[in-house]
């Protein structure tokens, strides 16, 4: 939260963010959402429901954009170091949010106005639910919770995303059939209850904006699994694309958990070591490790890849990692070993944290030619002058500072206004130029 509302808003998503946002707060419409006077039904509208009621707690600007992305990436942390609590005690949980703190991405992600930060923690709370639930002698367990909170994060995710939050039902159910049929139903139940308002979203949705299934289905997935797609063309990657980059986003953390996750594997199957086996919970492990390794597989498969996508697993990955260092542990049995592996966790953590420090921006000044045009042209919008403009990525940040649409238009000879602003990437004749990127041609009665 520290400096959360200084700064320009964020690249293309924030300002879509911010965008929808606003058509919620000024219609409180989940329905045909816009972001500068055109229809954009990319995504569910949790995040920027939550957004809109920001907007009117602290206002129309960066710091009620991007309150309900810094609290989702609040309570992440709080997941996983509870979750850890929960199973592998408190001596071990307070290693959790600072290893989570290394996932820098996680960081930045939830200081900026995108849907991420709520499908993690969605997903998050989905598979540490199950997790504390299979771990034996859970008392959450025997009240009850866990299907519930598996419930709530999986609605959370769907609503956020959309169809990909339903990998976490499609993995939980199938193994909680194959290895604890008895806690089975209650997840069904959960499963089902969960997905009831992203249904009615869709059906709604569907039926008032005809053309929604061709883009939401057919743009937002369909084409992200094909390699030849036009759509997003600068996001198409290889599929090795999210293991060659593995160490520069997870760092030792990350790596470590790979080679911990095969060895603890092969120690179940063969059963070699009493000692480590004993050390961990065999059957809630193959649940925490499967998970990840298997989202891991599937956002691989995609056609589009951004760094943002993988998120997922790092709370996943930083407490399997605790339960493979706690095992490392129980076999170091003289001091100097036990201070190896201490050495170790404190490595992980530090590397991590350095890692965040050296790309955390404190004050997120994205694009602050695009905020000077707008603060520059806002005194003379605000006494009634139209705004438009030829710089399509501009437009959508004009109407989140201005507060109003900002037509795209080719040039200013068809503007009908006696009295109009216009904004240009190009010189414009009579215009002045306000930064070194954007023009701007004032016409009518000159402003006191």
């Amino acid at each position: 939260f520290w400096n959360l509302g200084k700064g320009s808003i964020d690249l293309w998503d924030e300002a879509l963010t911010a965008g929808r946002s606003l058509y919620i707060y000024h219609t409180h419409s989940l329905l045909d959402l816009e972001i500068n006077g055109k229809i954009s039904v990319r995504k569910p509208p949790l995040i920027y429901a939550l957004t809109a009621m920001s907007y009117k707690v602290f206002g129309v600007n960066e710091l009620g954009l991007r309150v309900p992305n810094a609290i989702f990436g609040l309570l992440s942390f709080i997941v996983i170091a509870w979750g850890a609590w929960e199973t592998v005690g408190p001596y071990w949980a307070w290693l959790a949010p600072w290893l989570l703190l290394g996932c820098f991405n996680l960081f930045r992600v939830s200081r900026t106005a995108i849907t991420d930060a709520t499908f993690v923690f969605g997903m998050t709370l989905a598979f540490i639910a199950v997790f504390v639930d299979l771990w034996p002698d859970s008392e959450k367990r025997q009240k009850g919770l866990m299907p519930w909170l598996f419930g709530i994060g999986l609605a959370t995710a769907l609503l956020s995303k959309g169809p990909l939050a339903l990998f976490a039902p499609l993995y939980a159910l199938p193994f909680l059939f194959f290895f604890c049929r008895e806690r089975l139903l209650p997840y069904i139940w959960a499963s089902i209850l969960a997905s009831i308002p992203f249904t009615i979203w869709l059906i709604v949705q569907g039926v008032a904006f005809p053309q929604f299934w061709s883009i939401y289905i057919g743009q937002e997935y369909m084409e992200r699994m094909n390699y030849h797609s036009s759509y997003l063309p600068q996001l198409i990657r290889n599929p090795f694309y999210y293991i060659s980059n593995f160490w520069r986003w997870s760092r030792i953390t990350g790596v470590m958990t790979v080679g911990m996750t095969i060895w603890l594997g092969y120690i179940c199957l063969k059963k070699r070591n009493e000692r480590v086996c004993s050390s961990f919970e065999q059957v809630p492990f193959s649940f925490l490790s499967g998970a990840w390794i298997a989202y891991f597989i599937l956002i691989s498969i995609a056609s589009h890849k951004s760094r943002r996508y993988i998120l997922p697993i790092f709370p996943l990955i930083t407490l399997t990692y605790i339960i493979g260092v706690r095992s490392l542990w129980s076999l170091a049995g003289d001091s100097i070993k036990k201070w190896l592996v201490a050495a170790v966790i404190m490595a992980s953590v530090g590397v991590g944290i350095l890692a965040t420090t050296h790309h955390y921006i404190v004050i997120p000044d994205y694009l602050p030619e695009r905020k000077e045009v707008a603060m520059a042209i806002k005194p003379l919008v605000e006494k009634g002058y139209p705004a438009y403009t030829d710089a399509r990525r501009l437009a959508p940040i004009l109407h989140f500072y201005l507060d109003r649409v900002v037509p795209v238009i080719p040039g200013p000879q068809a503007i009908p206004d006696r009295e109009w602003i216009f904004v240009s990437k190009s010189p414009i004749s009579g215009g002045k130029r306000i930064n070194k990127d954007y023009y701007v041609l004032v016409h009518g009665p000159k402003p006191q």
